[in-house]
């Protein structure tokens, strides 16, 4: 007989990694309950970016039609910005835009509430506006966990978590250490409202298919960061992304960030017009394969941005489908440990196993050098500069003739000094080609 508040699995957090879990759980025929601190799933996720579709192709073949998607991103593109110059490498195609697409762009309030009620329908309780303060330990292994509703306490033999990239749950395990603040960023996003025909001529698409446009360069202020705009069916995402330890050694805040950053003359031009429709700000965790804590302890998993699942690679940058990976594989770990009655940290050792023979950790360790590449000041400040500044003097007409690329690349990169450009090389190489 069930009890009240009791369960087979708690999950906490109705992002992508917990719903995902919640969903196979329930799936399975285990009595799940899912927690979830806003209002609604995803009223709390901020996004700047793309889904990518390798686990909804898996596991909801139909979700073409089903999910809340946006536009199937077509084109890449990744501006280098300096001193009103921009260089464009640009990449699209149209097989991107057939079903079941690569990847493409949501509003996370929506895709969140869609991906919950799949859990839903498999059977799990989803219960909103409930805040979980604490875990219950009983005999070394977590058991259940306090909330801040009527009932208090809900107990099950294992707690999946997935509260987010400042997991308090995880910290109170003792699962997550603390971090480096080179670790961590300060993302700022807004949406703005703009016509589909507008989007479609401005960023080069046509009306099946998305950008998502990548930006780095010097900003005022001199932040360390990136910006980004990528296109929904009749608005833009358009954020900002800026290392802590920068904005704090710059005494920049996020919003000048974001300001300065709209205030390039590429960026200005592909967002003129819009109308602001949302804002907000959220910790990101870019410290990749480096930061990932413990996975596993005694009646309690982390799963995605609590175990410190995303790629910040520059060029790339993905999480969400590392989320729902590692929502599944907790899950069906958790099952099999609840068929063995085995929830000591060696019951679900299989956990960390899985994740690390999976495609989520080995990205994580192909890219696990880019984090410390990006703390680089040059990379922001000298090298976009030096490229524009190729590039210009290339396409300019001089009584003298065109000069040659090799002069110019000598005369441009040069300024870093041989010693300094050398090594920015090889560790740009060590972190994107080998």
């Amino acid at each position: 007989m069930n009890r009240p508040n009791v369960y087979d699995a708690i999950v906490v957090g109705a992002g992508p990694a917990g719903s995902m879990a919640a969903w196979r759980l329930a799936s399975l025929g285990r009595r799940v309950v899912l927690l979830e601190r806003g209002q609604h799933p995803g009223a709390k996720n901020l996004f700047g970016g793309m889904v990518y579709s390798l686990e909804l192709r898996k596991h909801f073949p139909d979700f073409v039609t089903q999910a809340p998607i946006e536009r199937p991103v077509t084109r890449h593109a990744t501006y280098f910005l300096a001193n009103g110059r921009s260089l464009n490498l640009d990449f699209s195609s149209e097989t991107l835009g057939e079903p079941p697409y690569n990847g493409f762009t949501v509003y996370r309030s929506r895709f969140d509430r869609w991906l919950a009620e799949r859990a839903v329908e498999a059977g799990a309780l989803l219960v909103p506006s409930t805040v979980v303060d604490d875990l219950i330990v009983e005999r070394g292994r977590v058991v259940g966990v306090v909330t801040r509703r009527e009932e208090g306490e809900l107990r099950a033999p294992v707690v999946i978590c997935a509260d987010g990239v400042l997991s308090l749950l995880g910290k109170k395990a003792g699962l997550i250490r603390e971090q480096p603040r080179a670790h961590y960023s300060l993302g700022v996003r807004e949406v703005l409202a703009l016509p589909a025909g507008t989007i479609e001529e401005r960023f080069q698409i046509d009306s099946g298919g998305g950008c998502a446009a990548l930006f780095v360069g010097d900003w005022p202020g001199r932040v360390q960061g990136g910006g980004f705009v990528y296109t929904n069916r009749e608005s833009l995402s358009v954020g900002f992304v800026a290392q802590l330890e920068s904005l704090e050694r710059e005494r920049v805040s996020i919003n000048e960030a974001l300001e300065a950053f709209q205030r390039q003359p590429a960026v200005r031009r592909l967002i003129r017009g819009g109308e602001r429709l949302e804002y907000g700000a959220h910790i990101v965790a870019e410290g990749g394969y480096r930061m990932r804590p413990r996975l596993v302890r005694g009646g309690m998993m982390l799963v995605g941005d609590a175990a410190g699942l995303v790629l910040a690679a520059g060029v790339l940058y993905e999480g969400v489908h590392y989320a729902m990976h590692s929502g599944v594989l907790a899950a069906e770990t958790a099952h099999e440990a609840l068929e063995r009655g085995d929830l000591s940290a060696r019951g679900l050792a299989d956990y960390p196993r899985r994740l690390d023979a999976s495609y989520v950790t080995r990205n994580l360790k192909a890219f696990r050098h880019v984090p410390r590449l990006l703390t680089n000041s040059r990379m922001y400040r000298v090298y976009p500069e030096a490229m524009c500044r190729v590039a210009e003097d290339f396409f300019s007409a001089d009584a003298k003739g065109h000069a040659k690329l090799l002069p110019l690349l000598r005369r441009h990169f040069g300024k870093v000094g041989p010693l300094a450009a050398l090594k920015d090389l090889w560790a740009a190489a060590r972190a994107l080609f080998f």
